[in-house]
């Protein structure tokens, strides 16, 4: 027998081998073709789900605009029905708007039952495509968006007075600004390393200069100012407040705009804070002996407790959560921070409208002492703040100087009755970030060209 002979049942038995591998393969791909066909069925059932979701919110949302828009109408249509000369079929402004939101109501749900019918349509088809639609919900935002504004305009237009909306008296703005500190506190406590909340241990000499800074020299800086300036009563308590309030919740952010060291201002923020639980009651107390004025308006055992509430108490709680479980801290940091940065675009609305009514009625030697209070702030904080001679440091100091705790000071004037003091305070918040606007610019531009000049690259001349 000769070689080739001896070889074929072999290859025999391989070709019966690949044939058999060849219809395991063909079986496979077509379980494979059933289970995509299966997955395809079940993602137009999953399309088909949410299409239906979104017709019951849209029919929610209709429903709620036919509701209320009908309610306004019933409402104001009743009250003319009482009163004379007046009739129901009159179309007033209220009539108006009721009427309009019933119909944006109506025509959102015709809509939505049309652009349903559509894309169920579209599913089933068995070469779906993609086309690009109107998109609904825009379209019935900016409808009501009109609408909002042809109701708003008129009432600004008759009896408007910006005070009687932005007004400090109201107890949910007292507790609007006390849970901005709170939390921004606890947000601080959870998502910063305890490792970065006590780097000034490292750098005691800067810590030192810090300290000196903040809680001397300032308030060395408005008493010179008092002392210089005929300001009245509650301006005077304003600025007493300030240089008792050190640690603003936002320092970080102010650092990072002014170009400083966060990690330090961090930590020297930790720091102030804690200490403002002893400083903040004592300074007023002092200031109390030399401004006679003030005492009438501060109880200082009151002044501490508030302090400990809103800004020893939620530190120490985020810093214990972050102890007890990092992953924890990590996701309830995430949380916080959302809320935080909500919380305080809603302060920051009710401050700007604040500051329209109140700044333009403290006067140019208020606004003259601001200056001053923020020129030398910011010139004692950088020539103090010098560590190896880094802009960084020096403006992170000047920042830390002059950035004090407005809304510890306005919790303390509004609790403790020296609402007349805020003016002042509003004028501060707003003038002190203006007129440190120029010393931000040039720090920012001596870092930026001192980055590019240890970028660029070394020739050698020989």
């Amino acid at each position: 027998m000769s070689e080739s002979e001896a070889k074929l049942p072999n290859n025999n038995e391989l070709a019966i081998q690949r044939t058999d591998l060849a219809k395991t393969r063909t079986d496979l791909a077509l379980e494979r073709n059933v289970l995509a066909e299966t997955r395809t069925e079940l993602a137009r059932e999953r399309t088909r789900a949410a299409q239906e979701r979104t017709l019951m919110a849209w029919i929610r949302t209709s429903l709620s605009m036919i509701s209320f828009g009908f309610g306004i109408d019933r409402f104001f249509s009743y009250l003319h029905k009482t009163t004379p000369k007046t009739g129901i079929n009159t179309l007033t402004e209220e009539r108006v708007l009721g009427l309009s939101l019933m119909s944006l109501g109506i025509f959102a749900l015709a809509a939505s039952l049309v652009t349903h019918w559509r894309t169920l349509k579209n599913i089933d088809e068995k070469q779906y495509k993609y086309v690009p639609q109107w998109s609904q919900g825009f379209t019935v935002g900016i409808i009501l968006l009109f609408i909002g504004l042809a109701a708003f305009i008129p009432l600004l237009a008759v009896d408007f007075n910006l005070s009687e909306i932005f007004t400090l008296d109201s107890k949910v703005i007292q507790n609007l600004f006390a849970l901005n500190i709170f939390l921004i506190m606890l947000t601080m406590g959870v998502k910063i390393p305890l490792s970065d909340l006590v780097s000034l241990k490292n750098h005691p000499r800067f810590l030192a200069k810090a300290l000196l800074s903040v809680l001397v020299i300032f308030p060395l800086i408005v008493v010179s100012v008092l002392f210089i300036f005929n300001l009245s009563k509650y301006i005077a308590i304003a600025f007493i407040l300030l240089a008792a309030s050190p640690a603003p919740p936002l320092l970080t952010k102010r650092t990072i705009m002014s170009g400083g060291n966060v990690t330090f201002a961090a930590s020297l923020q930790v720091i102030l804070s804690l200490l403002a639980v002893l400083f903040t009651p004592l300074a007023l107390y002092l200031f109390s002996f030399i401004f006679l004025e003030s005492r009438e308006s501060i109880d200082f055992i009151l002044v501490a407790k508030q302090v400990a509430t809103v800004q020893l108490l939620p530190l120490c709680l985020g810093l214990l959560i972050r102890k007890l479980s990092a992953d924890l801290a990590e996701e309830i940091g995430d949380l916080l921070l959302n809320v935080v940065n909500t919380l305080f675009l809603v302060v920051l609305i009710f401050s700007v409208g604040i500051s329209l009514n109140l700044v333009p009625t403290v006067g140019w030697t208020t606004v003259v002492s601001i200056a001053l209070m923020v020129a030398f702030g910011l010139i004692i904080g950088h020539l103090l703040g010098g560590v190896d001679d880094n802009i960084e440091t020096r403006s992170t100091l000047a920042t830390a100087t002059i950035a004090r705790n407005i809304g510890l000071a306005l919790y303390i004037a509004i609790v403790n009755g020296a609402t007349n003091a805020i003016p002042g305070l509003a004028a501060y918040a707003v003038l002190g970030a203006i007129f440190a606007l120029p010393y931000n610019v040039w720090v920012k531009n001596k870092i930026k060209k001192s980055k590019e000049n240890i970028s660029k690259p070394i020739t050698n001349n020989n």
